[in-house]
């Protein structure tokens, strides 16, 4: 199977975000392993909305965020005590962040990064990864963004329920 981004260059922030929503829809109903959905994901992401530099997941192992499929420059490998992820995490919610280095304790991957959106996955109540979004621009996610990637989150829930067993052993 192979994959085609075309026609979106003139599409408004809003298209964009359902764009990639409905791409992203087609990509996780193809695929149960969730490695393989998180790194198309985070590829689809990069590819079909702007300013972002940073796109990506972390996977819950035990008492911290591990990386896991990603695209931007090389991140921070292990969150523990503190940032926007572990937030996030902690109190399994969506965190947006305007301003990261008015953000206390913000962990700084790329320096280029000055906000950040940051949306659990939940199996059962608990969450077991969450979406990681950085953007060069101050004040770049809004009630607009956090509307469709949730959207999203909730496909990527939807799809793991139905694997919830093999997940228990990655």
């Amino acid at each position: 199977m192979s994959f085609e981004i075309k026609g979106i260059e003139n599409l408004n922030n809003e298209e964009r975000l359902k764009y990639m929503v409905s791409f992203a829809k087609a990509t996780i109903e193809i695929e149960s392993d969730f490695v393989a959905m998180m790194a198309n994901l985070s590829s689809v992401i990069m590819a079909t909305i702007k300013d972002l530099n940073w796109a990506g997941f972390y996977i819950v192992r035990k008492d911290q965020l591990v990386l896991g499929p990603f695209q931007g420059l090389p991140a921070c490998t292990r969150l523990k005590d503190k940032g926007v992820c572990v937030s996030a995490w902690q109190n399994k919610s969506i965190v947006r962040v305007k301003n990261v280095h008015e953000f206390k304790d913000h962990v700084a991957c790329d320096s280029a990064s000055n906000s950040e959106m940051v949306l659990p996955i939940k199996i059962h109540g608990e969450v077991i990864a969450v979406l990681d979004l950085d953007s060069p621009k101050i004040a770049r996610f809004g009630e607009v963004e956090e509307k469709h990637f949730a959207d999203l989150v909730k496909l990527i829930e939807d799809q793991l329920e139905k694997t919830y067993e093999e997940l228990k052993n990655i």
